[in-house]
């Protein structure tokens, strides 16, 4: 597979069209967050507080994601139709869901999960059990991740009427929310190696990964804080790295 030509050129359009949707998709929920974003001045994150235009955002939403959306054609329908459901999950999270429901944010754990669905179907025929593990686990992890991330922003989603978990059930409940999200990834973590082909690689680093998620969570309910929120929101984004670097390289030296 790796002496292939066609595997690396759709492995390249594959990252450049996720780089381009991601990018777009970020520009899209700042273009509806334009008004929220506003009261929220600290965050250096943010379009609006870096004197960026709203139709601007909206320019570069349709520079950015019309592009993609011709790559996933590119390379399968079915891949496109997956695509197609995270686009409308991210969508319907920007335009409705952040501002009417504190539940919003499975929409994007909806969007973002089914990546290696849309992945797998580009390099085989049909669904395999590890893609439905994969997709699970990334179920488990995105939630945590979120409400890590909004408890940062507690004060300002407050003051402009943002209904988010940490409002609604206090910071520390939300913290044991996390905790145990994580704790299902660390576990599913394990599962996907027992009923897989993957190695002593992946076993390894998904173990380490899991462990400092589970551990970062831990210390979140110990202080349950706005700032250790977000620092862990932060943070968390290496269990990403560890977990498919792993991933990748096992799967490499199991074929090679």
């Amino acid at each position: 597979m790796f002496s292939d030509p066609e595997f690396y050129l759709k492995l390249f359009l594959i990252v450049l069209a996720t780089f381009l949707g991601v990018a777009g998709g970020y520009a899209l929920n700042d273009y509806f967050d334009y008004e929220v974003d506003k009261a929220n001045s600290i965050r250096l994150d943010k379009a609006v507080n870096h004197s960026i235009g709203r139709k601007t955002l909206l320019a570069y939403a349709l520079i950015l994601g019309i592009p993609s959306v011709s790559i996933w054609f590119y390379l399968g329908f079915r891949a496109l139709a997956v695509v197609f459901v995270m686009f409308l999950c991210i969508l319907a999270y920007s335009a409705w869901g952040k501002r009417n429901t504190l539940f919003s944010n499975l929409l994007v754990v909806v969007g973002v999960a089914l990546m290696p669905i849309a992945v797998f179907y580009i390099y085989a025929p049909n669904l395999t059990l590890a893609a439905v593990l994969l997709t699970v686990i990334y179920l488990f992890f995105e939630p945590g991740f979120t409400w890590s991330g909004v408890c940062r922003d507690v004060e300002g989603d407050k003051r402009i009427g943002i209904p988010t978990m940490p409002l609604k059930y206090g910071i520390p409940a939300t913290s044991r929310m996390v905790l145990l999200t994580w704790l299902l990834v660390a576990a599913l973590s394990i599962v996907l190696f027992l009923y897989t082909e993957l190695g002593v690689v992946y076993l390894v680093g998904s173990t380490i990964a899991g462990l400092w998620l589970v551990a970062l969570a831990a210390m979140f309910v110990r202080e349950p804080t706005p700032a250790v929120g977000g620092n862990i929101f932060i943070k968390a984004t290496l269990w990403l790295w560890v977990f498919n670097l792993a991933l990748i390289f096992d799967v490499i030296f199991h074929l090679q």
